[in-house]
C-alpha cells in the first residue's frame, strides 16, 4: 500500500507539472482482476474481467482522467475507506 501511495504521489506531481505542455498523466487504480496471477483466488461481485478494465483505461484516456479506479465502483468503496478516521481505520481489518 506505501508504494502504491508514493506511486500516486509521484505521478500527480508529473501529471501538474506537465499539464501546461499538454500531456495527461493517467493514475490507473485497478481493484481485484481476474488473471493468471489470480486463477487460485475465489472470484466474486468485486472482481473484474482483463477487457472490462482495458475499457476502462481508454475511456478514462478518452476523458483524460487523472486518475481511473476500475471498474467504477472501486470509486466510491475507496472514498469510503479514505474517509474513516484513522483512530477508527487503525482498529479495523481490512
Amino acid at each position: 500500500g506505501s508504494a502504491k501511495a508514493a506511486v500516486t504521489a509521484y505521478l500527480s506531481g508529473l501529471g501538474q507539472r506537465l499539464r501546461p505542455a499538454g500531456v495527461n498523466v493517467l493514475v490507473i487504480k485497478p481493484g481485484f482482476v481476474d488473471t493468471p496471477m489470480t486463477a487460485a483466488f475465489k472470484k466474486g461481485a468485486l472482481w473484474a474481467t482483463p477487457d472490462k478494465v482495458a475499457a476502462g483505461i481508454l475511456r478514462a484516456i478518452g476523458k483524460r482522467r487523472a486518475v481511473a479506479y476500475l471498474p467504477g465502483f472501486w470509486w466510491a468503496i475507496m472514498m469510503i475507506i479514505k474517509n474513516i478516521p484513522e483512530f477508527v481505520f487503525r482498529r479495523i481489518k481490512l
